[in-house]
């Protein structure tokens, strides 16, 4: 080689290699690895301080990794996958762990790089959130197989050289974490024909034809538990801390770091979480990274989507809903239909939500958490931004409610809203409801309380919270606030004793007839609960007066054919069966149930509750008077040992002296099946436990026992406890236990012995 560097005259050079320079140059490569370098003198070096890549082997054992993760629980699926996966001749094997920040893709990464490093085979830690960290990672590859380059190159000519060494070499693993932007590894991952790339990163999409997918999702409560027991030690409370935390690894690990350093129990932390949640957050043990907390992975995160501020806005709204399953439209009044669409999308991909079934997203619980939590140092969490993020929940959700939600086609999207109106009233103080808050939940806990045994158990609060709110916003006698108290007294009666509804009834019908007037929805409402109150009491004749008083203004009022008015002729076929008066009970009933057919169809709700009542009608032929004095005790069976409930009801049956074959028609086989069919018709239209379907199965019950044939009773006895696993999950079931025993009359007595 040869090499002349003169900064005054032009030169000349001949030779295999050789290059001639009229002036100062910085660097020069003259062919078979050889470089010259100068600065105001010549500088020659040979082939062997600046050898080609592909000539250069690795030597044994080289690795750098950050930690070995020998702290590892579950993604046993993961590792499975990633473990058994082969690469395509020609190509390297790529696989990009992708996920919420916090959720372990750099453990899982470091856990595989630990295995694969004692092999032998070089393995390689590349932080890789910016073109320089990468560059930065190559440079320090290519220095660490070759440590002669450090003083003789610049690090992007490192970095380059161990692009090529990558290259031209196989049997390496490169972990590329924190990927950004798979555009910034795309010409990397392309150069290399062999060797494997384990990229990790919280972007969800983009990665279509450069890697392949593995997501990851929080480890079950079980996994999560054993993590926290490996580093505090076991507490019987940590499932329940590993719960509320969402079963997100790096949360459970600052969680147990904490209580292990401090040396306090589960409860304390989780006292001190609900008490300062922004300061236990942002937590870490001594010597930390305070960069790797709860509060400040996401933030980064929010930075990054600084330049879409609809995107954060959305992501603070959705923290006031329950976690899974919130429909997107909530959404819309946020801006335009592209703007929201652009927003969500860009949220799903950096993992902070997902999209789910139905046109909704899902979010982690502890994502709405910190964002629920205002930080000083925090820009997108600041008081103001929160509180404007919970007021739109608010209004987005109270929006959404159907007008009419007694129309069963309105029931699905109630269905769907209860978890983030019950989530709501959970996350907002009481003190903050807005007007739209309580018409909201008003609206909710009216849909509740006719949707089901279980979902109107949540009636009771949401009711009373919202009566509170409108007294605050309206006044005690504004319209919308005694339509809440009318509500409220529904409540009362269905799911608190009589005792305490009577009084409230009374009151709140006293109030809607003198502020309102007697023609008033709210006071029919008011009248009709009064009327249901007063059969629960055993005062018959006083029900039966309401009811038929209810229902004269219904057809004063109303078309003939309004469902109201079928209503208020089902409860008038009620009051007059619990005096006593079947045949006229029998008539009126097979009446509305021809009316009902004709108006409202045969899957109507008030069409498969006539029907029932008319099943239940057909094999009555008296209705004893002591079966009252029974009902006033019965609420005691649901107390009791569940085991044994069969024997009580026996026993108190017994007692009363109530049930007699006499008292009832035979039931045929074709009345049996037609029994059947109608409770198979109503779970299948308004689902196992609605109230209606109760009724079905209670039908049915008195039904088999009409019949008086042990063929059904196998079948009895497994309806009996469906039934009771249904009412008895209520605090107080007394209005169904009294419609069970109405029903049961001569069920019990057949019932086999419990084996």
């Amino acid at each position: 080689m040869s090499a002349l560097f003169d900064r005054r005259a032009a030169a000349d050079a001949s030779g295999a290699g050789a290059i001639a320079a009229g002036g100062n140059i910085g660097q020069a490569f003259t062919g078979p690895g050889a470089v010259g370098l100068h600065i105001d003198h010549v500088g020659m070096l040979l082939p062997d301080a600046c050898p080609p890549a592909e000539s250069v082997e690795c030597p044994p054992n080289l690795t750098n990794l950050p930690f070995r993760a020998e702290l590892f629980v579950g993604r046993d699926k993961e590792l499975g996958l990633l473990r058994g996966a082969s690469a395509t001749p020609g190509r390297p094997l790529v696989h990009v762990l992708h996920g919420l920040g916090g959720i372990g893709k750099s453990t899982l990464a470091a856990r595989l790089a630990s295995a694969h490093s004692l092999t032998g085979a070089p393995v390689w830690w590349i932080t890789a959130d910016s073109h320089a960290a990468i560059d930065s990672g190559l440079a320090g590859l290519a220095s660490a197989l070759k440590p002669s380059l450090v003083p003789l190159l610049p690090q992007e000519q490192l970095s380059e050289w161990g692009r090529g060494w990558l290259a031209t070499h196989t049997g390496w693993l490169v972990v590329l974490d924190n990927v950004t932007n798979p555009d910034h590894v795309t010409p990397l991952l392309s150069r290399a024909t062999a060797g494997r790339f384990l990229l990790t990163s919280q972007r969800a999409t983009g990665w279509q034809g450069i890697a392949e997918e593995v997501p990851l999702s929080v480890l079950s409560g079980q996994d999560a538990v054993r993590l926290f027991t490996e580093i505090r030690g076991e507490d019987p409370d940590a499932a329940e801390l590993c719960e509320e935390l969402g079963n997100l690894p790096l949360a459970v690990t600052q969680a147990a770091a904490y209580c292990k350093e401090r040396d306090c129990a589960v409860r304390t932390y989780l006292d001190h979480l609900a008490e300062w949640p922004a300061e236990m957050y942002a937590e870490t043990q001594e010597g930390g990274d305070h960069e790797r907390t709860v509060a400040r992975v996401w933030h980064v995160t929010l930075d990054r989507l600084a330049a879409d501020p609809l995107a954060v806005r959305i992501l603070l709204t959705l923290a006031w809903y329950a976690p899974d399953a919130i429909p997107r439209s909530l959404f819309t009044s946020l801006g335009t239909s592209l703007a929201v669409h652009r927003a969500l999308g860009r949220l799903a991909a950096h993992s902070l939500i997902t999209f789910s079934a139905g046109d909704t997203v899902s979010v982690h619980r502890l994502v709405q958490a910190v964002s629920r939590t205002h930080s000083d140092g925090d820009r997108h969490r600041n008081p103001e931004a929160i509180a404007d993020a919970r007021t739109a929940a608010m209004d987005a959700l109270a929006r959404a409610v159907p007008e009419d939600i007694d129309d069963p086609s309105a029931w699905p999207v109630m269905r769907s809203l209860i978890p983030h109106a019950e989530a709501l009233a959970q996350h907002v103080p009481s003190e903050d409801d807005t007007a739209a808050m309580a018409r909201l939940l008003a609206r909710t806990g009216d849909y509740m309380l006719g949707a089901g045994v279980k979902v109107a158990r949540g009636a009771f609060d949401l009711l009373r919270r919202a009566e509170t709110a409108c007294v605050r916003h309206h006044g005690l006698e504004a319209e919308d606030t005694l339509v809440t108290r009318v509500l409220s007294a529904q409540a009362t009666r269905m799911l608190r004793s009589v005792e305490e509804a009577a009084p409230f009834a009374e009151e709140v019908l006293a109030d809607c007839g003198r502020v309102l007037g007697p023609d008033h929805e709210a006071t029919l409402l008011a009248m009709t609960n009064l009327h249901r109150v007063a059969s629960l009491q055993g005062e018959t004749e006083r029900a039966l007066r309401l009811a038929e008083d209810c229902l004269a203004a219904r057809v004063r009022l109303l078309g003939k054919d309004d469902r109201r008015i079928f209503e208020a002729r089902h409860d008038v076929v009620m009051a007059l069966t619990a005096t006593g008066d079947l045949a006229r009970a029998r008539g009126l009933c097979e009446e509305l149930l021809a009316d009902c057919l004709r108006a409202l169809g045969k899957e109507h709700p008030v069409t498969l509750v006539v029907r029932g009542r008319v099943t239940m009608l057909a094999s009555m032929r008296a209705l004893p008077a002591s079966l009252i004095q029974l009902m006033s005790g019965v609420v005691a069976v649901a107390e009791g040992d569940e085991k044994n409930l069969v024997t009580v009801v026996r026993h108190m049956v017994e007692k009363a002296g109530v049930l007699g074959a006499q008292q009832f028609t035979p039931a045929t086989k074709d009345e049996v099946s037609a029994a059947e069919r109608d409770l198979e018709t109503c779970r299948r239209v308004l689902g196992d436990d609605h109230p209606v379907t109760v009724s079905a199965r209670l039908v049915l019950l008195q039904v088999y026992g009409a019949a008086q044939d042990e063929r059904y009773a196998d079948a009895t006895v497994s309806l009996l406890w469906e039934v009771f696993s249904l009412l008895s999950e209520n605090e107080s079931v007394i209005t169904p236990m009294l419609r069970m025993f109405e029903a049961l009359r001569t069920v019990v007595d057949e019932l086999p012995p419990k084996r």
